[in-house]
């Protein structure tokens, strides 16, 4: 597991972006509870994951699509609308990365030109 703390080590807000290997041959997973600081306190982690395919939202696996999903259980009904498990909004939106570095980037050199005062 490689875990990227950003430029300095700060994990940059609430978010923290770790490479993981995943089993494509089980469900994706949605959330995960992580002792964070070590004190025996989990806290469950949301996750979203960068360049996922297209994946099923009725079994989370990425080996297929809804539609030719062999899972006969029907979906979770919430308020009479039926509810996928999983969905789009399991991918990472946008490209942190990049452009939170190129931000930053820019500011540090932005700082760095010299001025005439």
């Amino acid at each position: 597991m490689d875990v990227d703390g950003g430029a300095v080590g700060d994990c940059v807000g609430k978010f923290m972006r770790v490479r993981v290997r995943i089993n494509i041959k089980k469900p994706l997973k949605r959330w995960l509870r992580v002792d964070v600081l070590g004190d025996g306190s989990e806290t469950v982690m949301v996750l979203r994951y960068e360049r996922l395919p297209n994946h099923c939202f009725k079994c989370g696996m990425v080996d297929h699509v809804t539609n030719v999903c062999a899972n006969k259980e029907p979906l979770p009904v919430v308020n009479g609308v039926e509810k996928p498990s999983f969905g789009p909004w399991l991918k990472a939106v946008g490209t942190f990365r990049k452009t939170h570095h190129r931000q930053r980037l820019e500011t540090f050199l932005h700082l760095a030109q010299p001025r005439n005062y």
